[in-house]
């Protein structure tokens, strides 16, 4: 197998821890899908344009078109948050739905090629690439709360200093799956000696780097990071009335421009 190396990962533990989290994750977001049907129906809306509410729904959730009007800098640690999250959980899906697929020959080889073939060198490009992406991103929201003179962060408020540890957390999370991919190639090139030394390292930190995913899919539903999970169906709800009031989606900006 080109590019694999043999170290032992403890499975067991990491599917147990979580399948726990996804069964806390489901029930607490099923008792918040339940408090907020207690808020009522929704007031009626105008008929929608399915080609304009894709719009908005495109330049809301994708390019995040309100945030690049409230601050650039905002708008660009925001944007490669999310399109590192994104990048990383489509390898993640990938990894997890082509084994299926290949268990009832359905992949058409793509899971021998991607994930143990020639083609595990462009997963692992992916991932890597994505993963730079996801860390500038939580370097530049970092320095956003540590450095940004406080009449710059008004818009953060109520989110900017109480998401520092989440913040602090995924950016670890990040730098530990970089730590462990540089000791799978020093395992690579290292002498039987120096790999036999090596190994437990490898497997120490594989399982800190998956647990702490599993930690951070349990902390999801008590943390600002839902809203990546909730805005893009809120838009396409609200990109319904739109149409009729243009103020729907910049009532932030308008407020900012108007210095309120």
């Amino acid at each position: 197998m080109p590019g694999s190396v043999a170290y032992t990962k403890p499975w067991a533990v990491l599917w147990g821890a979580a399948t726990l989290a996804l069964v806390y994750v489901v029930v607490a977001l099923a008792l918040k899908v339940r408090s907020f049907a207690r808020g009522g129906a929704l007031p009626p809306a105008p008929r929608p344009a399915p080609g304009r509410v894709a719009g908005i729904w495109l330049a809301e959730v994708l390019l995040q078109r309100q945030l690049l009007q409230l601050s650039p800098l905002r708008w660009a640690a925001h944007l490669a948050i999310a399109w590192g999250f994104a990048g990383l959980a489509l390898l993640s899906a990938a990894h997890v739905a082509l084994p299926a697929l290949a268990s009832v020959s359905l992949d058409g080889g793509a899971a021998a090629w991607l994930l143990r073939g020639e083609g595990r060198a462009i997963g692992k490009a992916w991932g890597n690439a994505w993963g730079l992406v996801l860390a500038a991103g939580l370097v530049l929201a970092l320095l956003r709360r540590l450095i940004a003179p406080p009449e710059k962060a008004k818009e953060g408020q109520g989110t900017k200093e109480g998401d520092l540890p989440l913040v602090l957390f995924l950016l670890a999370l990040t730098l530990s799956g970089f730590a462990l991919e540089g000791l799978r190639h020093a395992l690579e090139a290292a002498t039987p000696e120096r790999a036999a030394a090596l190994r437990p390292w490898l497997t120490a930190l594989w399982t800190a780097h998956g647990l702490g995913g599993v930690g951070l899919v349990a902390w999801l539903p008590r943390s600002t990071l839902l809203h990546a999970l909730l805005s893009p169906l809120v838009i396409a709800l609200n990109a319904r009335g739109e149409h009729p009031r243009r103020d729907l989606y910049w009532p932030k900006t308008t407020r900012h421009r108007a210095g309120g």
